[in-house]
Protein backbone atom coordinates (compact mmCIF):
# COMPACT_ATOMS: atom_id res chain seq x y z
CA UNK A 1 0.00 0.00 0.00
CA UNK A 2 3.00 2.25 0.43
CA UNK A 3 4.11 1.74 -2.62
CA UNK A 4 1.29 2.32 -4.36
CA UNK A 5 0.34 5.67 -2.63
CA UNK A 6 3.79 6.61 -3.09
CA UNK A 7 3.98 5.82 -7.22
CA UNK A 8 0.51 8.21 -6.99
CA UNK A 9 2.45 11.60 -6.16
CA UNK A 10 5.07 10.68 -8.17
CA UNK A 11 2.86 10.26 -11.24
CA UNK A 12 1.03 13.55 -10.00
CA UNK A 13 4.31 15.31 -9.83
CA UNK A 14 4.99 14.67 -12.91
CA UNK A 15 1.53 15.72 -14.02
CA UNK A 16 1.69 18.51 -12.26
CA UNK A 17 5.41 19.80 -13.55
CA UNK A 18 3.85 19.45 -17.32
CA UNK A 19 0.92 21.24 -16.27
CA UNK A 20 3.26 24.12 -15.17
CA UNK A 21 5.27 24.11 -18.15
CA UNK A 22 2.15 24.35 -19.96
CA UNK A 23 0.06 27.25 -18.25
CA UNK A 24 3.85 29.06 -18.27
CA UNK A 25 3.82 28.71 -21.82
CA UNK A 26 1.03 30.75 -22.23
CA UNK A 27 3.10 33.86 -20.92
CA UNK A 28 5.32 33.48 -24.04
CA UNK A 29 2.07 33.70 -26.20
CA UNK A 30 0.94 36.93 -25.14
CA UNK A 31 2.77 40.57 -25.39
CA UNK A 32 2.41 42.60 -22.03
CA UNK A 33 0.40 45.84 -21.52
CA UNK A 34 1.65 48.52 -20.01
CA UNK A 35 -0.76 50.24 -17.79
CA UNK A 36 0.76 53.70 -17.73
CA UNK A 37 3.67 55.95 -18.82
CA UNK A 38 6.57 54.79 -16.70
CA UNK A 39 6.15 50.99 -17.31
CA UNK A 40 5.44 52.23 -21.29
CA UNK A 41 9.15 53.29 -20.67
CA UNK A 42 10.35 50.27 -18.78
CA UNK A 43 9.15 48.36 -21.74
CA UNK A 44 10.51 50.24 -24.30
CA UNK A 45 13.93 50.21 -22.27
CA UNK A 46 13.51 46.37 -21.82
CA UNK A 47 12.70 45.74 -25.61
CA UNK A 48 15.39 48.25 -27.34
CA UNK A 49 17.74 49.15 -24.75
CA UNK A 50 21.05 46.69 -26.18
CA UNK A 51 24.34 45.62 -24.16
CA UNK A 52 27.08 43.77 -24.86
CA UNK A 53 27.20 40.04 -23.17
CA UNK A 54 30.84 38.59 -24.38
CA UNK A 55 30.31 39.82 -27.77
CA UNK A 56 26.60 39.08 -28.37
CA UNK A 57 24.33 42.16 -28.38
CA UNK A 58 21.08 41.19 -26.58
CA UNK A 59 17.92 43.41 -24.53
CA UNK A 60 16.98 42.44 -21.43
CA UNK A 61 13.59 41.31 -22.71
CA UNK A 62 15.46 38.64 -24.84
CA UNK A 63 17.43 37.93 -21.50
CA UNK A 64 13.63 37.07 -19.54
CA UNK A 65 12.28 35.77 -22.50
CA UNK A 66 15.18 33.02 -22.71
CA UNK A 67 14.95 31.94 -19.13
CA UNK A 68 11.10 32.06 -19.45
CA UNK A 69 11.68 29.26 -22.72
CA UNK A 70 14.07 27.41 -20.24
CA UNK A 71 11.97 27.20 -17.22
CA UNK A 72 9.28 25.88 -19.71
CA UNK A 73 11.47 23.27 -21.14
CA UNK A 74 12.64 22.43 -18.05
CA UNK A 75 9.34 21.59 -16.16
CA UNK A 76 7.67 20.21 -19.45
CA UNK A 77 10.65 17.52 -19.81
CA UNK A 78 11.42 16.63 -16.50
CA UNK A 79 7.24 15.97 -16.00
CA UNK A 80 7.37 14.02 -19.03
CA UNK A 81 10.34 11.81 -17.60
CA UNK A 82 8.79 11.34 -14.32
CA UNK A 83 5.53 10.20 -16.49
CA UNK A 84 7.30 7.78 -18.82
CA UNK A 85 9.42 6.97 -15.55
CA UNK A 86 6.15 5.94 -13.52
CA UNK A 87 5.39 1.97 -14.11
CA UNK A 88 9.35 1.48 -13.45
CA UNK A 89 10.31 -0.19 -10.10
CA UNK A 90 10.29 1.36 -6.72
CA UNK A 91 13.69 2.00 -5.83
CA UNK A 92 14.39 4.15 -9.44
CA UNK A 93 11.51 5.81 -8.51
CA UNK A 94 12.83 6.69 -5.21
CA UNK A 95 16.01 8.62 -6.65
CA UNK A 96 14.49 10.12 -9.24
CA UNK A 97 11.66 11.60 -6.59
CA UNK A 98 14.75 12.41 -4.75
CA UNK A 99 16.74 14.08 -7.97
CA UNK A 100 13.13 15.89 -8.01
CA UNK A 101 13.16 17.01 -4.44
CA UNK A 102 16.55 18.80 -4.79
CA UNK A 103 16.14 20.59 -8.10
CA UNK A 104 12.55 21.56 -6.57
CA UNK A 105 14.11 23.01 -3.64
CA UNK A 106 16.77 24.85 -5.52
CA UNK A 107 13.99 26.30 -7.78
CA UNK A 108 11.59 27.43 -4.63
CA UNK A 109 14.54 28.81 -2.86
CA UNK A 110 14.79 31.02 -5.83
CA UNK A 111 11.28 31.80 -6.21
CA UNK A 112 11.40 32.68 -2.70
CA UNK A 113 14.11 35.49 -3.11
CA UNK A 114 13.05 36.39 -6.57
CA UNK A 115 9.70 35.64 -7.70
CA UNK A 116 6.43 36.04 -6.04
CA UNK A 117 3.73 34.59 -4.49
CA UNK A 118 1.76 32.90 -7.22
CA UNK A 119 4.98 30.90 -9.06
CA UNK A 120 6.44 30.06 -5.90
CA UNK A 121 3.39 28.53 -4.62
CA UNK A 122 3.41 26.56 -7.47
CA UNK A 123 7.04 25.13 -7.46
CA UNK A 124 6.16 24.69 -3.58
CA UNK A 125 3.20 22.27 -4.70
CA UNK A 126 5.43 20.45 -7.06
CA UNK A 127 8.22 20.23 -4.15
CA UNK A 128 5.25 18.67 -1.82
CA UNK A 129 4.40 15.77 -4.00
CA UNK A 130 7.95 14.82 -4.55
CA UNK A 131 8.63 14.84 -1.15
CA UNK A 132 5.63 12.80 -0.15
CA UNK A 133 6.95 10.91 -3.23
CA UNK A 134 9.69 9.96 -1.86
CA UNK A 135 9.10 9.19 2.01
CA UNK A 136 6.06 6.97 0.07
CA UNK A 137 8.55 4.93 -1.87
CA UNK A 138 10.18 1.81 -0.35
CA UNK A 139 13.63 1.55 -0.92
CA UNK A 140 15.21 -1.04 -3.29
CA UNK A 141 16.22 -4.04 -1.59
CA UNK A 142 20.09 -4.94 -1.84
CA UNK A 143 20.47 -8.88 -2.41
Amino acid sequence: MRSKWGRRFFVAGGVWLVLIGLVHSLSLIEKQVPANDTERQLLELMSNYRFDLMGSMRSMEELFRGFSVSFVLAALVVGALDLVLSREREGLLKRVALLNVIWLAGMTAVGLRYFFVLPTSVLVIALILFVVAWFRLPAEETS
